[in-house]
């Protein structure tokens, strides 16, 4: 930021998100299925 002279971080930043911490791009953060938290053994109490 300091050396591009930029007034913002997000127009030097890789991977930038907007203000909800969104990466548009991408579609982060996104759902995960129940076999996912499985595979990472999240267990959900719903």
């Amino acid at each position: 930021m300091l050396i591009t002279d930029a007034e913002n971080i997000r127009e030097v930043i890789a991977f930038p998100m907007n203000s909800k911490a969104q990466d548009l791009m991408m579609g982060a953060p996104g759902t995960a299925s129940r076999e996912q938290l499985k595979d990472v053994h999240i267990k959900l109490d719903l």
